[in-house]
């Protein structure tokens, strides 16, 4: 026996407003922070009213949520078929999200959730998911038998993530995207099998 749709009252969301929300929202938080982040900012930078923000999100907390949810699932884990490959372009679109509009987002929340613990809590988890995802290439690789299996991958992607923040939020330099061959051969030089 099939059970039938519920339908909600009133007329359908329009997905163009639902993402210039979500777009004004990464510019500002870019821009100011969390801290100066503001429904009536996003709003006006979106062009839409707050009624239109609160029907999606009852508090700002749930729009930065799904904003993370969103960057989280729009990068796609790379899968060229050897670890060498795949540390390759995971170098790569790790200094590409850095050079984007969106790229100070994510740093600017890591710091700021050291005093928000509400913060904390989505961070923690778009970091653990995150994390999760990348562990895949270590797991692919000891599949292949590129890669021992007494290497944990958790510590291997925190090392390689480790590079990325450091470089971002203390020494605050370019992740240059020329130097994607020197860190993966520096890395493999340790941990590849044989």
């Amino acid at each position: 026996m099939s059970v039938p749709e519920v339908r909600r009252a009133g007329r359908p969301r329009d997905p163009r407003v639902h993402e210039a929300i979500l777009r004004a929202t990464a510019e500002l938080l870019g821009e100011g922070g969390y801290a100066k982040l503001a429904i009536d900012g996003v709003a006006q930078r979106a062009m839409v009213t707050r009624q239109s923000i609160y029907r999606r999100w009852p508090s700002k907390l749930e729009l930065v949520t799904e904003l993370l949810h969103d960057v989280s699932d729009a990068a796609p884990l790379p899968d060229t078929g050897s670890l060498r490959g795949d540390l390759l372009e995971l170098y790569r679109l790790y200094a590409r999200n850095l050079r984007t509009p969106g790229g100070p987002i994510i740093p600017g929340l890591v710091a700021e959730s050291m005093h928000d613990p509400e913060l904390a809590t989505i961070i923690d988890a778009y970091t653990s998911e995150r994390r999760a995802r990348a562990m895949q290439i270590f797991e692919r690789a000891v599949e292949r038998g590129e890669m021992a299996a007494s290497f944990d991958p958790g510590l291997l992607i925190d090392m390689v993530s480790g590079f990325f923040w450091y470089r971002k939020l203390l020494r605050r330099r370019p992740i240059r995207a020329d130097q994607a061959a020197l860190f993966v051969d520096a890395l493999l030089g340790g941990i590849a099998a044989g």
